[in-house]
């Protein structure tokens, strides 16, 4: 046989050794001999087999890959509540509690505070002695009650014990 025989033959014998017999133990003769011409060339139907209907689902067969089942047949684990409530957080502060760094400090009455959160205050206490500037303290606040300006920030007035 030719070289240029051979080369025709290879695809054919290819396609014909891939495809799929309807028997599961058959296995799936060549489409054509040895001595067939070196001519013969399969039609598109014949490479491909024959073309799936567009309008109906796709099925195992018609996309090539074997049915599949899930990949786990058992349900997912799911927690259960506790049996105890859990207890609240040990480490929460008495109300009206903040700590902070002084941002205006002196003799006072009024004093600048930067809480740990971020808040800014101004802090009106005239009982409150000298708070230095980048001090950090913790003072019990309420809300002001006098209509006293202490510059930037929400207004509170320092509680002292």
């Amino acid at each position: 046989m030719s070289p240029r025989g051979v080369l025709v033959l290879l695809p054919v014998l290819a396609l014909t050794a891939c495809a799929r017999s309807d028997d599961a133990g058959s296995t799936a003769a060549p489409a054509t001999s040895p001595t067939a011409s070196a001519s013969a060339t399969p039609t598109p139907e014949q490479a491909t087999g024959p073309t799936p209907d567009p309008t109906s689902p796709p099925t195992p067969e018609s996309t090539g890959s074997p049915a599949r089942p899930p990949m786990s047949a058992t349900e997912l684990p799911t927690l259960r509540p506790p049996a105890v409530k859990p207890s609240p957080p040990t480490d929460l502060r008495p109300a009206g509690l903040v700590s902070g760094h002084i941002t205006r400090g002196g003799r006072g009455p009024c004093y600048g505070l930067v809480a740990e959160d971020g808040t800014e205050y101004a802090l009106h206490g005239p009982n409150a002695g000298e708070l230095r500037q980048g001090s950090f303290v913790t003072l019990r606040l309420t809300p002001t009650l006098a209509r006293i300006a202490c510059g930037p920030g929400i207004p509170m007035s320092i509680v002292s014990d």
